[in-house]
Parts: C-alpha cells; sequence; structure tokens
C-alpha cells in the first residue's frame, strides 16, 4: 500500500568556469606590454583583490558586531519582555490531551466517558424540533449537547426552542457547519489517539463518486470539525459508515457484511481489509454479521450494540413473524458471542425488535448514551408491552447508577434512521474548548 516518494531536484546551473574566464580576459587586453610588466600588473591585482575581500570580510563583521550591541543596548526592556510574555501565553494556550487509558488507543466506545455529543440538525431543527429539545431536556447537560447546523437562521431556530423550553443555555449549543444530511454518524471521522499527547481522524470514504457528489457538504464536514478541534486527519481508502461500526473499545470492531462487500467490489482481498482496519484503525479483530434482509441502511447499529467490553445487545424478532431475519440475528448472536476480550467471552443479551412495516424498520438498539444515561428510541405504534421488555433489558444489563429514557422516534423512522444515526460522539480525551467557542447558544444575540 506504501508508494515510493519519487524526490525532485530542482535543475541547477553548473558553476562557471572562473580560471578560463580570467585567462579570456588577459588575453583580450590591448597594448604592447611585455611579459614582465604583465606579470607584475597582474600580482599587484591579485594582492588587491585580496585586500578588498578581507577588508569587506572584516567590515562585515564589525558592522555585525556592532549591530548586536546596539540592539542588545537600545532595545526597549517592554518590548523584550512583551515577546517573552506572548510566548509563554502560546505555551499554555496550547491544548493538551488528558491522561491516557488503555481504551483510548481503540475506536471509541460509546459506553464510556464522553466530551460531547453532536446531533445533526439540519432543517430538521424546524420540521421535528420536539425531537430535539426531548433530547436536551433528557441529557440534562451530562455533556455538551451541540446540534449542528446549515445555516445561522437555523442555529437561532434551535437557540429559541432551548429558550422557549425554558431550558439553561448550556442545555444545547448550536454548531454551523453545512452539511446535506441530519446522520452525522455516518459521514463523521473516527477519533482516536496514537500516543500520549496526541489524537487524530480517520476519514472514511463514501460508496459511489455519485454519493460523493451529491453530498460533498457531508463529505468535507470532517475537515471543517477537524479544524476546529485542532486534530490531524487520516484518510482511509474503504467504505466504512459510522452506522455500520460498533467499538467495545478493546480492539474489538462489530461490523455487518455490507462493509466487507462492499470494500471487496474495490478489488480489496479480505486479507487486506483486515490489514487495513489495523494499520488505520488499531483494531486488533474485525467480527461481520449478516445484515437484516430488506433493511436498507444494512447498518449493525439497527440490530445490535455494546454496553461494556464482553458486553453485546442484539436484537430478535419472533420466528412466527420473520423467519428469515429471525434467523439472521440468531447467527449474528452466536457469532457475536464466539468473540474474545480482554474481560472475557463476549456475553450476548436480546432484546425484542419490532418487524418490518412496509419500507419502515424499527429499532432499540439504535441508541445514544451520554455519560450515564441510554436514551431509548419508542415509538407510538408498537406494543406498549415490547417496550418495557426493551427497557428493562438495559435497566438490567447497564451499571445501577445508570438511567434509561425513551425518546419518540416517529417521525425519524420515516427517514429511516434513529437515535444512533443522528448523533455523534466526541471522545473525553479531546479538548472541546475551540469547538465550543464556535457554537451559538441562548446568550447570542
Amino acid at each position: 500500500m506504501n508508494k515510493k516518494k519519487r524526490k525532485f531536484v530542482s535543475n541547477k546551473r553548473p558553476a562557471s568556469n572562473l580560471s578560463e574566464d580570467a585567462n579570456s580576459s588577459d588575453h583580450s587586453t590591448g597594448g604592447n606590454f611585455s611579459n614582465s610588466s604583465s606579470a607584475e600588473r597582474h600580482n599587484k591585482d591579485s594582492k588587491s583583490k585580496q585586500f578588498s575581500r578581507y577588508g569587506y570580510s572584516i567590515f562585515a563583521i564589525i558592522v555585525f558586531v556592532v549591530g548586536m550591541y546596539s540592539g542588545a543596548k537600545y532595545s526597549p526592556k517592554e518590548k523584550i519582555s512583551q515577546y517573552s510574555s506572548a510566548i509563554q501565553v502560546l505555551k499554555t494556550e496550547r491544548l493538551r490531551l488528558p491522561n491516557a487509558e488503555p481504551e483510548d488507543f481503540f475506536p471509541v466506545a460509546e459506553f464510556r466517558k464522553q466530551g460531547a455529543i453532536l446531533l445533526g440538525c439540519h432543517n430538521q431543527i424546524n420540521l421535528m424540533p420536539e425531537l430535539y429539545g426531548e433530547i436536551a431536556k433528557a441529557v440534562n447537560q451530562r455533556v455538551p449537547l451541540i446540534g449542528v447546523v446549515s445555516t445561522e437562521t437555523q442555529a437561532r431556530t434551535g437557540i429559541k426552542l432551548i429558550r422557549d423550553m425554558g431550558l439553561p443555555p448550556e442545555a444545547m449549543r448550536f454548531l454551523v457547519i453545512p452539511s446535506n444530511s441530519i446522520w452525522i454518524r455516518d459521514y463523521a471521522p473516527f477519533i482516536l489517539r496514537y500516543d500520549q499527547e496526541n489524537a487524530f481522524m480517520v476519514d472514511a470514504k463514501y460508496h459511489t463518486r455519485t454519493m460523493r457528489e451529491n453530498r460533498k457538504k457531508d463529505d468535507f464536514m470532517c475537515f471543517e470539525l477537524a479544524r476546529m478541534l485542532d486534530l490531524p486527519v487520516r484518510s482511509i481508502p474503504l467504505v466504512l459508515e459510522g452506522g455500520n461500526f460498533i467499538s467495545n473499545g478493546d480492539g474489538l470492531l462489530l461490523t455487518s457484511g455490507k462493509t466487507i462487500s462492499v470494500n471487496k467490489q474495490g478489488e480489496y482481498t479480505h486479507k487486506q481489509l483486515i490489514s487495513m482496519f489495523n494499520d488505520f484503525l488499531g483494531v486488533n479483530g474485525v467480527c461481520a454479521v449478516n445484515h437484516l434482509k430488506n433493511e436498507p441502511n444494512g447498518h449493525i447499529d439497527m440490530f445490535m450494540t455494546m454496553l461494556a467490553k464482553n458486553l453485546a445487545i442484539v436484537g430478535e424478532i419472533d420466528p412466527a413473524v420473520d423467519s428469515e431475519n429471525s434467523a439472521i440475528l440468531n447467527d449474528s448472536a452466536k457469532i457475536v458471542s464466539s468473540c474474545t476480550t480482554s474481560d472475557g467471552p463476549v456475553i450476548v443479551k436480546r432484546i425484542p425488535m419490532p418487524p418490518q412495516s412496509g419500507n419502515e424498520w424499527r429499532s432499540y438498539t439504535n441508541v445514544i448514551m451520554a455519560n450515564g444515561l441510554l436514551l431509548m428510541p419508542s415509538y407510538g405504534d408498537v406494543d406498549p408491552a415490547i417496550e418495557n421488555r426493551a427497557e428493562q433489558v438495559y435497566k438490567s444489563s447497564l451499571p445501577p447508577d445508570w438511567k434509561v429514557k425513551r425518546i419518540n422516534c416517529d417521525k425519524l423512522v420515516a427517514l429511516r434512521g434513529q437515535l444512533h444515526c443522528l448523533s455523534y460522539n466526541i471522545p473525553n480525551f479531546v479538548r472541546i474548548d475551540k469547538l465550543l467557542a464556535k457554537c451559538f447558544s441562548i446568550s447570542w444575540n
């Protein structure tokens, strides 16, 4: 994969032949001079040139020494001290990463401490404001919540929403980054750190050139976010959508077969794919399972999530209702349970999953985790008994200090997404000072 770098050297002119020039000058001199007088004159000229050369050198040294002395003596002390303090300020303002934990060197696990959560808003802040207001109220400042909008007008709409709900300015800020869609999970970069002092972003590519052309703003969002977070970006030559990427924070990557099949179309072998996952993302194991039949996204977050290094939640469908997808989910649960982690084999718990309804899919694994809070999708047309069972699965699996809250996602279902698709987690080890400084909130006029 590594390409040899070609070394380009600028063309250099060959040095002129000084001795030939001197000889030609002597030979071109006119007059009837004897050889002795010519030699005498030549010696005088040589001595004169040597004196001139040394004289200029000595003069230059004297000027340099006098200049240094004068500069040190007559420069205002205030300016020197100001310059020194400016350097000191730059040093103190440098953003440093907090001390690393072992999990920081793997792709981020969402059940760990988060530094911020971005929500894709776009124009949906006008079309479904109650959804964003409900999320902001539920999160209740457990983590900085930032709505990503495309224009300042949309930001003002969001600010009005937060104000009208009586929430404090910190409940939800708004950040203007032009985008084409609200599904920030899929096009935002992955963040991890590569040593004690540095973190970086890994940006994957869109499936087709047509999609890249139609969603240029989504594609370039990575670079704008990287600038605000002061992080370098590394591009991975693979199609890898965030909704099809689950990390256990321990080096295990969970994805659906769509990731493998799509990238094999780019003529990558299975071995090359695994190698790139390791080289670019630092994962040491990849677990790929079949995606649901007829589910348009082909994403794993529609039927699976991780609550700990070795605890997976996998959807379950009644075989009497959908036998084919029921079998797919059962096989996925078996495959995941065969994976090992530093805390032992992966434990799999099953959660009810409403069956397909026309072109719409509902999921209880498409969740947002926000520092001790799990937001679970809720649907108005699903039997409350099923939702109660789903909520109980989380309450019995999460640490006792975690809370579970339901968020109505009826309007998102029609757009083929739920909460996880809408959100993007920034890990706790990334400094977000500059990002927050770019945000608009209620205090903005």
